[in-house]
């Protein structure tokens, strides 16, 4: 079984039926595990030279800068970043400001790593919040569904303190 398909197993409340985001694909390996039991996976990164034909049902990729995305706000019930944090961390600000908009009420973000330049560098930013399942350092950020309407967007409450 590939990585990728048991961590899609680990994940599996916030993917099946759910509607994906995987930012920084590269070569889309999360996406295409995770679109066997999706609604549909968007995936998105800077070039599609990785993809090798992987494409296919339920799955989109479109070439896209993930700190300036072309999605409408609330489009997504969960966003990854699956091997990519060593490849985004100067624009993580940026990113995280951005899945963060396109993540519907009660969405999630994971930041998933298994490679050591990703491993370290999630340990040193996001601390005690990283916690390993299996062979996945992961990162989870839970957006809170209010619906008495806090401030910021309706229905939702602030994410809490900065992470970096």
């Amino acid at each position: 079984m590939k990585n990728t398909d048991i961590l899609v197993k680990l994940l599996i409340a916030d993917i099946e039926n759910k509607t994906i985001l995987e930012v920084a694909c590269g070569a889309a390996d999360f996406s295409v595990s995770a679109s066997a039991c999706s609604d549909s996976v968007y995936c998105i990164d800077l070039d599609d030279r990785r993809l090798n034909g992987k494409l296919r049902e339920k799955l989109h990729f479109q070439i896209m800068d993930a700190s300036k995305m072309d999605y409408a706000d609330n489009t997504f019930d969960t966003v990854i970043l699956y091997n990519a944090f060593f490849h985004i961390q100067s624009q993580w600000i940026e990113i995280e400001r951005e899945c963060k908009r396109v993540l519907k009420a009660g969405g999630v973000i994971y930041i998933v790593g298994t490679w050591k330049l990703d491993v370290h560098i999630m340990m040193d930013v996001f601390g005690d919040k990283a916690k390993w399942r299996d062979q996945f350092l992961i990162v989870e950020l839970r957006e809170i569904e209010n619906g008495a309407g806090a401030s910021g967007s309706a229905g939702r409450l602030p994410w809490g303190k900065r992470i970096v």
